[in-house]
């Protein structure tokens, strides 16, 4: 009798583990390129949850450890040790090859409209600027380590290349450096908090982008269930209603519609960026952007 109640409270425990092993969060351990603190919900961290949220349901409960704060390059190295699970970045054929992309962009390709920045005292020389001949005449400095700075270098810029964002500043000021370029819906909280500089308002610089997920290539399961939260957003609106709580303010204070569009090529494109999925691209970087690329 004592041994069969001893087998019956063994397999009780036995279900009791199980049960909460099957129910314990996925460990999700993240460096997004756009947050600075752990503490600190950014967009990218929101539209993450907003995925995982979505497949609860059919992948149950998740658990979202962010990392130190590194730099692209370390980030992807460590994604490819597997000591990442996902990290954010803009997109090159070199980085879709470290990790697994997950190919709907997060800024709708908004990221590589680019709005140059310039000491204000400086501005009304840059703003006459009417072709790219005459942007190409001034210097121009990017953060070493992210694709743009290639993006810029080939299409024959000459790039001033530091070591991290923080450093332009300074370099603006000491005039070392006419300009530096900031994603449309990224740079004006950058910019208010830094006194002296000012955001041009007549003219920006753009190329073909795509700003992804990506997942350690270990995990093709987080993956699937990231590309599965995806086409639920997309269908049901709350993508959208996100990307206009937290983009749409920077977009209507950027008035691109009514900018020069100073378009560069990217040779750092992968030819897989579904360039032809409308739903994935804001419009005016379908139609002046995007065009072109799906011709080719």
């Amino acid at each position: 009798m004592l041994l069969t109640l001893l087998i019956f409270f063994l397999q009780l425990l036995a279900g009791a583990w199980v049960a909460r092993a099957e129910t314990a969060p996925l460990l999700i351990r993240h460096a997004l390129g756009q947050e600075q603190q752990a503490k600190v919900l950014t967009y990218e961290q929101a539209v993450l949850r907003l995925l995982l949220d979505k497949t609860i349901p059919s992948h149950g409960p998740y658990q979202l450890q962010p990392s130190a704060v590194v730099s692209q390059s370390r980030a992807f190295l460590q994604l490819a040790s597997g000591e990442l699970d996902v990290v954010s970045s803009m997109s090159t054929s070199s980085r879709e090859s470290q990790g697994i992309p997950i190919r709907v962009c997060l800024y709708r390709g908004l990221l590589g409209v680019r709005l140059p920045i310039s000491l204000s005292s400086r501005s009304e020389r840059f703003e006459s600027v009417s072709s790219l001949a005459q942007a190409q005449a001034f210097k121009l400095a990017q953060v070493a380590d992210w694709p743009d700075t290639q993006i810029l270098h080939a299409n024959g810029w000459h790039v001033e290349r530091i070591p991290r964002l923080s450093t332009f500043p300074e370099m603006l000021k000491r005039e070392r450096i006419d300009l530096f370029a900031l994603g449309a819906i990224e740079v004006f909280p950058i910019v208010d908090a830094l006194p002296e500089l000012i955001v041009l308002e007549h003219w920006l610089i753009a190329y073909p982008s795509a700003y992804y997920f990506f997942v350690n290539s270990k995990k093709p399961e987080l993956a699937q269930r990231l590309r599965q939260g995806w086409d639920l957003v997309l269908a049901d609106g709350s993508f959208a209603a996100l990307f206009e709580q937290w983009v749409g303010p920077q977009l209507a204070r950027a008035k691109l519609a009514e900018r020069r569009w100073l378009v560069l090529r990217n040779p750092e494109l992968p030819a897989e960026t579904p360039v032809q999925d409308s739903r994935l691209w804001h419009p005016l970087v379908r139609s002046r952007l995007l065009r072109a690329v799906g011709e080719h």
